[in-house]
């Protein structure tokens, strides 16, 4: 866990301050558990943040499986999903949030209507909420999304935490005092951020003066993930668990893979180009006693120039994402993938 009182050393430190249920036959291939049994300790986490700050990379590093879609484009998570992972005898159940989105936004990326209601029944889900930040954009790592001051107020009963993301882009730590101040708005568990200015009332505020703690990680690289992981571990509560210890999300498998194939599309396509296609599951099987997995899935594309433009030179483009998305089955199954992807025309035959 990261300390405000020792940001002093750290600044001049060169040390990196780092459900579905799944089928019965998955079972097996799962790692045993301490405790089997329906009792145990719980803690509901909402992740939420700004669009592209991290929240879904830091769920998957946290539970060493890609569950939640995570691309390099904004809203690639629309709707509240829940990933969970069982350690000793604690159950994590991590609520995955859209990035808060404005109307304006909503009509641009066509986004469901359902993503601005998901934040705030996250919230009235959870034990603690945790606040990712992305420090790494020079636009607005010195300020929290008024969107997420507001649901912190509205939730201002429930334990808060900040998580500084994306500190390996950071070119000059000595910083990161100065942000810290302005995210806390100098306070942070009631105490004062050491060399913090007192507000002098004329300017606005521009964060949320509750986080019990704050932590500084990289989502990507994995550093200070862990001390996140500790901390919600000591902060779960005596409770029956709500699911098993093997069940790892509340998403179906034809779910959890057309989310996945959506995600890469966004990685790969420019601009708005991906969220104008519709990706449907056409099918699914198990073989092996559930060891492998075979699935196709159909994405629509709204016309013919758009689905060769998709396809690439001698569909090399489209290979290329088949790959991706197949790899990241595989973590996130953790059993052998064999995807097949087709492209169509909105209303025309599939193509292979």
């Amino acid at each position: 866990m990261f300390n405000i009182f020792t940001m002093s050393i750290f600044i001049y430190s060169s040390r990196r301050v780092t459900s579905f249920k799944v089928l019965q036959s998955y079972y097996s291939s799962l790692p045993q558990h301490a405790s089997k049994t329906n009792t145990g300790k719980v803690v509901n986490v909402a992740i939420i943040g700004a669009p592209n700050s991290g929240k879904s990379t830091l769920i998957n590093k946290i539970l060493e499986r890609k569950i939640c879609p995570a691309s390099n484009k904004v809203h690639t998570t629309t709707k509240l999903t829940r990933a969970m992972c069982f350690e000793n005898d604690t159950q994590i159940i991590f609520l995955d949030t859209p990035g808060v989105v404005t109307d304006k936004e909503q009509k641009k990326y066509k986004l469901p209507d359902t993503m601005i209601k998901a934040c705030e029944k996250s919230l009235r889900c959870a034990n603690v909420v945790g606040v990712v930040h992305d420090i790494s954009n020079r636009w607005t790592k010195e300020s929290l999304h008024s969107y997420v001051i507001d649901m912190l107020h509205m939730a201002h009963n429930v334990p808060s935490f900040l998580i500084i993301n994306k500190i390996d882009r950071l070119k000059s730590k000595k910083q990161l005092l100065a942000v810290i101040r302005n995210l806390t708005n100098g306070v942070i568990a009631g105490k004062s951020v050491p060399n913090a200015d007192k507000h002098d009332g004329k300017k606005p505020l521009q964060g949320y003066s509750h986080f019990s703690d704050v932590f500084l990680v990289s989502a990507l690289n994995g550093d200070g993930v862990k001390d996140v992981k500790e901390y919600l571990i000591k902060n779960a509560k005596p409770a029956n668990l709500q699911y098993t210890p093997e069940e790892w999300t509340d998403q179906t498998p034809e779910t959890l893979i057309e989310e996945a194939v959506r995600a890469k599309f966004l990685d790969f396509l420019a601009q708005e180009i991906p969220y104008n296609l519709i990706s449907q599951l056409e099918y699914y099987e198990e073989l092996e006693g559930g060891n492998k997995i075979l699935c196709s899935v159909i994405v629509e594309c709204p016309s013919e120039r758009l689905m060769m433009l998709i396809r690439g030179a001698g569909g090399g483009r489209l290979q290329q994402i088949k790959s991706h998305v197949r790899n990241d089955l595989i973590d996130m199954f953790k059993k052998t993938v064999e995807i097949d992807i087709k492209l169509k025309v909105r209303n025309k035959p599939s193509t292979d």
